[in-house]
């Protein structure tokens, strides 16, 4: 796995969970079950050893340009309180790059049924 990427995907997570520090605990003891490709973005599926309770949520708020063009939205899901997949996915008409050169990770504002920079 490209080393780049999972810089990127660490400082995504950790953006995505700065106001959830119960499931950024989590974090620090999660497995990766298995990482998928779409062509226009990835799914990351995670598996907590431990047991929590809690709500189902999607938690928004970090977005990224990869190799100085292309946006990236990001979508964690957490399901009865665990945290669950990570969704990244391209804007538009974009593809997912064969090779990362470059990242920004950022804050993305999210408002229902869009984002806001």
């Amino acid at each position: 796995m490209d080393k780049l990427f999972l810089n990127m995907e660490n400082e995504v997570l950790h953006q995505l969970l700065l106001n959830y520090p119960v499931l950024l605990s989590q974090l620090e003891n999660a497995s990766i079950i298995k990482r998928t490709f779409t062509g226009v973005g990835f799914y990351t599926d995670f598996y907590i050893d431990e047991k929590a309770t809690g709500d189902d949520m999607h938690i928004h708020g970090a977005g990224c340009i990869l190799n100085v063009s292309i946006h990236i939205g990001f979508i964690l899901f957490v399901e009865k309180g665990q945290i669950s997949q990570l969704e990244g996915y391209t804007y538009g008409f974009e593809h997912w790059p064969e090779t990362i050169q470059s990242y920004e990770v950022f804050e993305e504002k999210y408002v229902e049924g869009s984002t806001l920079e």
